[in-house]
């Protein structure tokens, strides 16, 4: 009997403590989880700030000051200024009116979607040009008409000066945009207004607004950079970018031949230090990709290329760009004898690693070398980042008879990347895929 009443108190106290047990665990948790939603929420910001949340008042109310960074301070406009700013946009637009309806009488436009061509868009900035209007290109092809009154004013704002100053924006899919901007004591407003012709060739308006930017600053390199807001991700990006001072005409030619279509994706033509003394180093399966439409004017049709690249073909690519012989070509590029064919691969998900993408590169000088080269210097804008020298590097050229250009070397400016695209051939995904 004592035997039993025994048995029966040690599992009462055993049930109570794992009661008890229970209780305190749930506690932690509901605990843990409000700490990890707190952070979830301002961990970010507390990175930003370098700071971190020491009590629980005194968190709230940093998150109520961060959390005011991301909201758009919107500045409310009388109808004067409404007023004001539509009639210069509008005389802008009817100005450039007989350009635009002769373009898509022409079919120089998709009925679908407007799409400009280069020539009309950039008849209509120099439209604008010749009547003493700063007009860009949304597509940044084309240099500012008279920059040199924006950034006499930009130099003025950044002593401190008030001042104000405006331009005019129009781009290929026939968006037409107006921006003032307003400089007391460094602060920036902005007022904007965008708007569009719809078939019967009426204005339409898109957007009105005047707000305080969150920051801005005017680069060396000429370019005008505001975030309207604090931006949170790379998805909800409140960054504006535009170049004020012009870029030479021979930095443009070369950064659109010969960068861009190129650029950093799924290739390492401009993230690896080569010369022609070491172009192993370039994977030109994966560079042929790019190479193609260069020198083809036309798109890679992927699908012609399931079993490889027809040998008389990858090496005419490649040798329209480099000063290279076919014995390197096969070499470098793993040809295979057998089926007469280089290896090559199409993009995927699964045979690339993730890259932080610079949104696009610029040469912003030429240098003419002794031996007759060019080196081309690169740096690549992060609208994301804010910045408009994310990645940086120097390309070597030759100018060859015809007047086009071979690749003969690319060094990377480590000192100056803030980041330095990551890469990772395809061929390495299939061994992997291969060994498991």
């Amino acid at each position: 009997m004592k035997k039993q009443r025994f048995i029966w108190i040690v599992t009462v106290i055993a049930i109570f403590l794992i009661f008890i047990f229970v209780l305190l665990t749930g506690r932690l948790d509901e605990e843990r989880k409000n700490e990890d939603e707190g952070y979830a929420h301002s961990g970010a910001d507390h990175r930003l700030n370098g700071r971190q949340n020491n009590g629980n008042d005194g968190g709230h109310v940093r998150n109520d000051e961060d959390s005011q960074k991301y909201s758009l301070k919107i500045v409310e406009m009388n109808q004067a200024e409404k007023d004001e700013t539509l009639k210069k946009l509008f005389s802008y637009m009817e100005n450039c009116k007989e350009i635009y309806s002769r373009a898509a009488d022409h079919g120089n436009m998709d009925s679908s979607e407007a799409s400009l061509d280069e020539n009309t868009l950039h008849e209509m900035i120099e439209k604008g040009g010749a009547e003493s209007l700063s007009v860009t290109c949304g597509n940044r092809d084309y240099n500012l008409t008279n920059y040199e009154k924006v950034e006499a004013a930009l130099k003025k704002a950044q002593e401190g000066k008030a001042v104000e100053t405006e331009f005019y924006q129009v781009n290929s899919v026939g968006i037409f945009r107006y921006y003032r901007l307003e400089f007391e004591k460094k602060e920036l407003y902005v007022t904007s207004a965008s708007a569009v012709f719809d078939e019967e060739m009426n204005i339409g308006i898109q957007q009105l607004e005047k707000i305080k930017a969150y920051q801005w600053e005017y680069t060396d390199k000429g370019w005008l950079i505001w975030e309207k807001a604090l931006s949170r991700n790379q998805e909800m990006d409140m960054h504006i970018f535009c170049r004020i001072y012009p870029l030479d005409e021979k930095c443009r030619e070369i950064t659109n031949q010969y960068i861009e279509p190129v650029s950093y994706f799924s290739n390492n033509l401009f993230l690896e230090d080569w010369d022609m003394t070491c172009m192993e180093k370039i994977e030109f399966n994966d560079l042929f990709d790019f190479l193609y439409p260069m020198a083809a004017g036309k798109p890679l049709e992927g699908e012609r290329y399931a079993d490889g690249i027809p040998k008389e073909e990858f090496e005419s690519v490649i040798g329209q760009f480099f000063d290279i012989r076919k014995e390197q070509i096969e070499q470098f590029a793993r040809f295979d004898s057998g089926t007469g064919r280089y290896p090559w691969t199409a993009v995927g998900f699964w045979n690339r690693v993730q890259q932080l993408q610079p949104s696009f590169p610029e040469v912003v000088r030429c240098l003419e070398n002794e031996d007759g080269t060019i080196t081309a210097y690169v740096e690549a804008v992060s609208t994301e980042e804010g910045t408009d020298c994310y990645y940086a590097h120097a390309v070597t050229l030759r100018r060859k008879e015809d007047g086009t250009y071979a690749y003969v070397g690319n060094r990377v400016d480590r000192e100056r990347s803030y980041c330095i695209p990551a890469y990772k051939a395809r061929r390495e995904f299939e061994r992997t895929d291969t060994a498991h």
